[in-house]
């Protein structure tokens, strides 16, 4: 095996570092390699690396929708936090996917451009957040992600390729957080954002608002990676709801617990585990199923070594 310390990059290594200090969680275990790649080339060079070797690799943005296991990730663990690039190309956002989404949003603002202020205040990377096709307060990336650039993790010597919404893939594509990029190694390396002009006073007046929301239903009180399950409209209510019918608020296991908040997030009250949440996680699914008919999908997803 070639070294990954031979790679001629301008980015960072890390060895055994504890990935809790990188998720909204703040559980997890060690990363075998964790690699800050500064731009798309070390990216791009630290796939390949990992391709050659059969070292097994996968992706981190801001760690707000992951649960990384207490025992942690093998093989590689590539960060894209240093990929934080913002800049406009006139009403166009386009942002690397390392930078926080909050942040595109905030930039856009202070612009006098609207169209991201639906998504202040929510944790996680923009790349996360077009993975995702991240939703709330009525509006979701995909309604003004005009391109995304990446590379497939399964060929990568292809180069950079571009995803354009109802040209390079359909539409139907993009759904209720379903992406592409869920179902593919495709790794995003940029995404634009078509904007449209507004306030920026206004804006940041609903933004503030938008922000006091999630901390009154306790989005900030605790670490958290906010909603764990997805809502179904077929349910006839949102999972939050569905759960709080049960009395499950409340209910704790090891150093986790459901908020008493809001019934669809589980927080860390300080010395969570891994499998705390996880279980937590399993004992809600099972209950919902048994006494209401309904399972619910999580949309944190489980990342590492499991039983």
């Amino acid at each position: 095996m070639h070294s990954i310390k031979n790679i001629n990059m301008s980015g960072t290594l890390e060895f055994n570092r504890n990935l809790k200090d990188f998720t909204t969680f703040q559980v997890g275990g060690p990363a075998d390699i964790l690699a800050f790649p500064g731009n798309q080339q070390d990216l791009l060079l630290l796939i390949r690396w990992a391709r050659q070797n059969r070292i097994p690799w996968m992706i981190l943005g801001g760690g707000a929708n992951i649960l990384v296991s207490d025992k942690g990730v093998r093989g590689l663990v590539i960060a894209t936090s240093a990929m934080n690039d913002i800049r406009l190309d006139g009403e166009l956002l386009i942002a690397g996917p390392g930078s926080r989404i909050s942040d595109a949003a905030a930039f856009a603002a202070d612009h006098n451009l609207e169209g991201l202020d639906f998504i202040y205040a929510m944790p996680g990377s923009t790349g996360g957040a077009v993975w995702m096709n991240a939703r709330c307060y009525g509006g979701e990336i995909s309604e003004i992600l005009e391109w995304v650039d990446y590379i497939d993790g399964d060929r990568p010597d292809q180069g950079v390729q571009r995803l354009i919404p109802g040209v390079t893939t359909s539409y139907g594509d993009f759904a209720y957080k379903k992406t592409p990029f869920q179902v593919r190694p495709w790794i995003i390396l940029e995404s634009a954002y078509r904007l449209t002009p507004g306030s920026g006073n206004g804006l940041w007046k609903r933004m503030k608002e938008l922000e006091d929301d999630r901390r009154n239903k306790g989005h900030f009180a605790a670490p958290c990676a906010g909603s764990v399950f997805k809502n179904n409209r077929s349910f006839g209510a949102p999972s939050g709801k569905l759960i709080d019918s049960l009395n499950m608020r409340g209910l704790q296991v090891g150093g986790a617990k459901i908020s008493d908040q809001h019934a669809n997030i589980i927080i860390n009250t300080g010395n969570a585990r891994a499998s705390d949440i996880a279980e937590i996680i399993d004992r809600v699914q099972s209950r919902v199923e048994q006494e209401l008919g309904f399972l619910l999908e999580p949309e944190v997803l489980k990342v590492g070594e499991w039983d």
